[in-house]
């Protein structure tokens, strides 16, 4: 019951004057990091912002990562990269109760702040929490739960941390997320799709900490213009090993090859006439994904996912091949479109080597086999003139 009142008192205090009260001289602000969860959106970790002040009784936390799923259209507005996220306050004790019991890592970085800048903190996260300021935007990259108390910590020391790096950046933003789901994951295999050739670029140090462990190890080393570490000390609050990534028994690559290899032997042993069904089915999911991948790269907010050059071998126009299909009459039209289909695919293969885009390579045999479809379908046309010709002979 002492918890529910000290709750309200500080939801009154927010709502009615966010800079009224002024922290003791006991007070500590600090950085909370969670680890990995096993959910998707869990797999990047986390981070929070603790204030605890023994004077008040006091000890919340603020939490930048609150999202709720029955959000009106939440899903489409999360393809549009329209997703809002907000901040809540939580109890130290709740926060961390939580993340024990789904066996999460935490760990907890005291700020080297002076009181003012407690107070400055303590302040901007008040009005933050303004049923007007709670809400807002969420972009993966660079407005995130790591990257809002990043920005708040430097805005207390003036600017000036000093990130130093004993070793030179070299991972990109699509090495960084490998790291968190698996080289050979689905989810990386998802991922891969979505982003597009600027995941390709080295993220410096300061892009790399939309990553909340990433933020934690930077924080541990930086300084203050004065020389002075940023943190004054790091304990673990949640003793537990981090969670490795499983790769699946049957991941994307090996799923992928056997389909390549399906696709083959059918292509192999069947002639093509019998194999237009094969045809439907793999260039209708081609298509529908191309859908969904041109909507992304040209209409989201999403960062990272334009330009793709996936695009190459999986697009929209493939449903429109499917559509023409049964039409025999357009099927000079179909297989100038296949050929022009089979360079492309050509080129993302060839991309492999010189496109500015890392492709996963599990979609090396997907664009095998739709290849060998393509090939296979102008050589079926072929067949229809051959015949065709020796019909006009006969006659």
């Amino acid at each position: 019951m002492r918890k529910l009142f000290i709750f309200i008192f500080i939801s009154l205090w927010t709502i009615g004057n966010a800079t009224a009260e002024r922290l003791s001289d006991k007070a500590q602000v600090s950085l909370l990091t969670c680890g990995k969860g096993n959910e998707l959106y869990a797999q990047f970790g986390h981070t929070a912002i603790r204030v605890s002040d023994p004077a008040l009784d006091i000890d919340v936390v603020y939490n930048y990562g609150m999202f709720n799923f029955n959000t009106p259209n939440f899903y489409m507005k999360f393809v549009k990269g329209l997703t809002d996220y907000q901040l809540g306050i939580d109890f130290t004790v709740d926060f961390v109760m939580r993340y024990r019991e789904r066996e999460i890592p935490v760990w907890e970085q005291t700020l080297n702040l002076t009181q003012e800048g407690k107070q400055q903190i303590f302040d901007a996260l008040m009005t933050n929490y303004l049923p007007e300021n709670r809400f807002y935007r969420y972009n993966f990259i660079y407005d995130n739960c790591a990257t809002r108390p990043r920005d708040m910590i430097e805005q207390v020391f003036g600017g000036q941390i000093d990130y130093r790096s004993e070793h030179p950046e070299t991972e990109t933003f699509r090495d960084l997320i490998g790291q968190y789901v698996g080289k050979d994951s689905w989810e990386k295999f998802g991922i891969d799709f979505l982003i597009g050739s600027p995941a390709d670029v080295v993220a410096t140090p300061r892009e790399r900490m939309f990553l909340p462990i990433e933020l934690m190890n930077y924080l541990q080393i930086a300084r203050q213009s004065n020389g002075t570490a940023v943190v004054t000390e790091k304990t673990t609050v949640v003793d537990l090993p981090e969670k490795e990534t499983d790769t699946p028994y049957l991941s994307p690559l090996l799923v992928s090859f056997l389909f390549m290899i399906v696709v083959f032997l059918l292509s192999f042993f069947f002639s093509s006439r019998r194999l237009l069904w094969l045809d439907m089915l793999l260039f209708s999911a081609a298509g529908i994904l191309g859908v969904i991948l041109f909507y992304l790269a040209n209409f989201s907010l999403h960062p990272l996912v334009s330009p793709n050059y996936n695009l190459l071998w999986i697009q929209p126009l493939h449903l429109l091949f499917v559509l023409l299909l049964p039409f025999r009459r357009l099927y000079k039209i179909l297989v100038w479109y296949q050929i022009l289909n089979a360079l492309a695919i050509l080129l993302a293969l060839s991309g492999f080597l010189f496109l500015p885009q890392k492709f996963n390579l599990a979609f090396l045999p997907l664009m095998l086999a739709i290849l060998i479809r393509a090939i296979q379908f102008i050589r079926l046309q072929e067949l229809f003139t051959h015949l065709q010709d020796e019909k006009d002979l006969n006659n």
